[in-house]
């Protein structure tokens, strides 16, 4: 009993740990490395809408649901997608939110915002395509934790 007791004590004094220490090393870095993807990479969120018209002054007049109008400003960043053929990639335009409905001195029924165009001009026959505004800037946990409450809330 000794002996094999012996051998064992003498394998362990050999054995450096070095491949098992660097391994914990690398994992742990892999690990500090997706914890702080998680708590600081920026995710924005759009809000999007395909029912758009352009107005005489070359500006969008883009409606969006109700529970959407809330999260507008003035000024947020806006992009008009438009559709350039069946096999060619969507035409970006950016854009800026100029008004919504809540200021007392537009016109703008409740479910209506305007957008005013930054880059180029729309062609008299543009249709279709969607327009994209950015809402909110936020992080992957933020997410996990709005879609944790949600589910919880059930």
């Amino acid at each position: 009993m000794s002996l094999s007791f012996s051998r064992s004590m003498r394998s362990l004094q050999s054995d450096s740990f070095r491949p098992s220490l660097a391994t914990l090393v690398i994992a742990s870095i892999l690990i500090a490395a997706w914890l702080a993807w998680l708590a600081f990479a920026p995710v924005t969120l759009y809000a999007t809408s395909q029912d758009w018209q352009a107005q005489r002054d070359g500006s969008l007049s883009v409606r969006f649901p109700a529970e959407a109008m809330a999260r507008f400003r003035p000024g947020q960043s806006a992009t008009l997608a438009l559709p350039d053929g069946a096999n060619q990639p969507a035409k970006n335009f950016a854009a800026m939110v100029a008004d919504i409905p809540s200021r007392t001195q537009n016109r703008l029924a409740p479910d209506t915002i305007k957008v005013t165009l930054l880059s180029g001009a729309l062609s008299k026959d543009a249709t279709g395509g969607e327009v994209k505004i950015a809402v909110e800037t936020v992080t992957p946990l933020i997410l996990i934790t709005r879609a944790t409450s949600q589910i919880t809330a059930r």
